[in-house]
């Protein structure tokens, strides 16, 4: 899913006959940074920012708790926002988030929200190599190589026009739609499968009798 996403957005927005259209706009003109803190009447899920560039639930992905007992400090990360650790977004973890119950992340995070179109835009930027250059350029100067979202949002991308992600979201949406389709036919295959494979091989079923 990904790899075809990737090549969709790369026919979109790295052409340059389509970018040198686009208006130049620093990602602090296109973002909106959030540090509101969790809701402590409420529970909540602590997220962490990996180098697949997603972001996971810590208690899921590592073998012990990496985050603090204490959460209350923690900050509330909305479906569809980002997120990613100053420290660590130069290996490319930064993610959006894709749960649909209450998420949270430490404090030291940055959290933003970004326009609800172009969430699938922002999605696949910040996983693109000029993306990481811009990181990798803009922490360079610093020792642990962090980015704070100051310098983050002096990054500068050829923003696209509304028509363009009108265009890019309905032509990802129907390649998701079409495979998860197939996806649903694979899994209802392979449930005939298993309930059919041992009556078949106890006998229950006789092959000699079935007309094809």
């Amino acid at each position: 899913m990904y790899e075809i996403g990737k090549a969709l957005y790369q026919e979109y927005f790295e052409n340059e006959k389509c970018t040198n259209n686009y208006e130049i706009k620093q990602l602090s003109e296109v973002t909106i940074n959030n540090r509101n803190k969790i809701d402590q009447t409420k529970e909540y899920k602590v997220l962490s920012a990996v180098n697949t560039g997603n972001l996971v639930l810590s208690d899921d992905y590592f073998d012990k708790q990496v985050y603090s007992k204490d959460i209350g400090k923690y900050l509330n990360v909305d479906k569809d926002d980002f997120a990613y650790n100053p420290a660590r977004i130069n290996i490319g973890s930064i993610g959006l988030n894709t749960f649909d119950f209450n998420c949270c992340v430490s404090p030291v995070y940055v959290t933003f929200s970004v326009d609800k179109d172009y969430i699938n835009f922002f999605d696949f930027y910040f996983k693109s190599k000029k993306f990481n250059a811009e990181v990798t350029l803009r922490a360079s100067g610093s020792v642990r190589q962090a980015l704070n979202y100051n310098d983050f949002g002096l990054i500068e991308i050829p923003y696209p026009t509304k028509e363009m992600i009108d265009k890019f979201n309905s032509s990802y949406k129907t390649i998701k739609d079409r495979i998860n389709k197939n996806k649903a036919k694979i899994s209802n295959l392979e449930r005939i499968r298993n309930t059919l494979l041992p009556k078949l091989m106890n006998g229950e079923i006789d092959l000699d009798k079935i007309e094809i």
